[in-house]
This record gives C-alpha cells, sequence and structure tokens, in this order.
C-alpha cells in the first residue's frame, strides 16, 4: 500500500524556512515539471505562491528574479533587456505549456543532468540568494554546486552584459532532458581588433568551463585564421583530457562539444 504524502502550499518565505527548520526532510516544489508522484518525499512544499520569490526587480547592470518566476513571464519581461542569447535559452526550454509554469528555480535546481539554464548562467557568473531561517548569502554562480540542505535558492541575479559574440546552442532530444542533452555557450567581447574577453561553457551531464582557457584565449588578435582555430581546438582537448571531462561520456558528446567550438570561433575570421 503506497504510503500516504503531504503537499502544502506556503504563502510565505518564512513558513518554509520553519518547515527547513523544524523537519528533517521537506522537497521543496514549484512548477513540478521534473517531478512525479514516485520521486516526492513524504512531506514537500509549493513555493509557486511566496510574493518574495515571484519579484523581478530591475536594476541598470541586470535583473534579479525570484527563483518561482515562470520561464515565460522572465522572456516577456526581459525582452529587450536580456543578452539575446539568455532569450534564446529561456525559449529553447520544453514546450509553451511547460515554460508557463515551468520556474528558474527549478531549472537550476533540478537534480542530475544540468538543464538548459546552467550553462548560460555559469557563462554571465550570474549571482545566487540562499536563504535559511538565519542567514542570507550570494553566491557565484561558478562557485555553485547545488543548494545545501534546509536552505532555499530565493533570487537569481542576471547580468546585462554586451556581448559582441554571443551563441547558445543547445543538443539532445527536443522538449526533453536525456543523456545526450546538454547546453553550449559561447560568448566574446572584442576591443581593438583583439579578443577582449570570452567565455566558453558546455553543460549536461558532464560541465567543460575552463577559466585558464578563456585567459589564454584572451588577447588574441583578429580576424582568426584557419590555423589558429585548429590550436585553439587543440587547446581544449588538452583542457577536458587533464580534466577528465568527457571521460565517462558518449564519444557523441565530446564531437558536439568540438564542432560547437569550432563554429563558434569560425565566427571571428
Amino acid at each position: 500500500m503506497q504510503k500516504n504524502k503531504t503537499v502544502l502550499i506556503s504563502k510565505k518565505l518564512a513558513d518554509v524556512l520553519f518547515h527547513f527548520k523544524n523537519t528533517d526532510e521537506v522537497q521543496i516544489l514549484a512548477g513540478c515539471t521534473g517531478t512525479d508522484i514516485e520521486t516526492l518525499k513524504d512531506k514537500s512544499v509549493s513555493i509557486r505562491a511566496i510574493p518574495e520569490l515571484l519579484t523581478i526587480d530591475r536594476h541598470e547592470r541586470y535583473i534579479e528574479y525570484g527563483s518561482a518566476v515562470t520561464i515565460n513571464k522572465i522572456i516577456s519581461s526581459g525582452a529587450g533587456r536580456l543578452p539575446d542569447f539568455f532569450l534564446d535559452a529561456l525559449k529553447s526550454i520544453g514546450t509553451e505549456q511547460i515554460r508557463n509554469i515551468a520556474t528558474i528555480g527549478g531549472n537550476i535546481c533540478a537534480k542530475g543532468i544540468k538543464h538548459t539554464l546552467w550553462a548560460p548562467l555559469l557563462a554571465l557568473n550570474a549571482r545566487l540568494e540562499i536563504k535559511d531561517s538565519t542567514d542570507t548569502k550570494i553566491v557565484q554562480f561558478s562557485k555553485f554546486n547545488g543548494v545545501p540542505e534546509k536552505k532555499l535558492l530565493t533570487k537569481i541575479r542576471i547580468p546585462l552584459e554586451e556581448w559582441d559574440v554571443q551563441v547558445f546552442k543547445r543538443i539532445g532530444p527536443t522538449n526533453k532532458l536525456s543523456p545526450l542533452s546538454a547546453s553550449f555557450t559561447f560568448l566574446v567581447e572584442t576591443q581593438r581588433g583583439m579578443i577582449a574577453n570570452i567565455r566558453v561553457v558546455f553543460a549536461g551531464n558532464t560541465v567543460f568551463y575552463s577559466p585558464e582557457f578563456e585567459n589564454k584565449i584572451i588577447g588574441t588578435r583578429l580576424p582568426l585564421t584557419e590555423k589558429m582555430i585548429d590550436s585553439l581546438i587543440e587547446e581544449a582537448k588538452t583542457v577536458y583530457k587533464t580534466e577528465k571531462t568527457f571521460e565517462n561520456e558518449d564519444p557523441i558528446i565530446k564531437a558536439q562539444f568540438l564542432n560547437l567550438l569550432r563554429n563558434s570561433f569560425e565566427q571571428l575570421t
């Protein structure tokens, strides 16, 4: 006989933090697009009706979203302000119906394979606000390894940076995630005929992100030649071999990463 499970609908952030403090295991729910009855814990709390988690605060250099803001709400509110590649990433998530209920916090906190927004948020080094009953911390996305037990992701701060080259690509099945799913982000800022800044992130079952690789590219003169691109691809291979990034992955994942990287560099020729 299946054990009864309890889902509480909270309308106050303080209530959620209270449950964390007084209950051993509490599962957080929002859009529930990645949840089914089999994976529910005995006690869950829905946060989708908490006003503090539905806020959108616009600033000159960033927009801050509550973790329960839906994907479609971010698309509609961020048009013309968020970087184009980030809007592309948002629009690639599921169907229109899924985007109406899926939340940015859920996309970040989902267990297992890194979801669609992981690569774009890491490329932008977004900031995350994480709370418990006594403390609030701001965490750089580059330092984020998941929300700790009895803590809650409350806000996501997305920088409004300008990039001369913006590439977002998603691989794998359309409208769903599989072991062959991943997201790729490539950003370049140019100044005086040189690469002034660059971000390269690939995220799925594994993550390729190397500030050392990026730093080696900064200062490279443009346009890139085919020989230079070949050299950069070899450098990327050295990085992922050293870090064993794709060691346990299907070979097609590594091949697609290299193709995406080469195609992106070719935009700088």
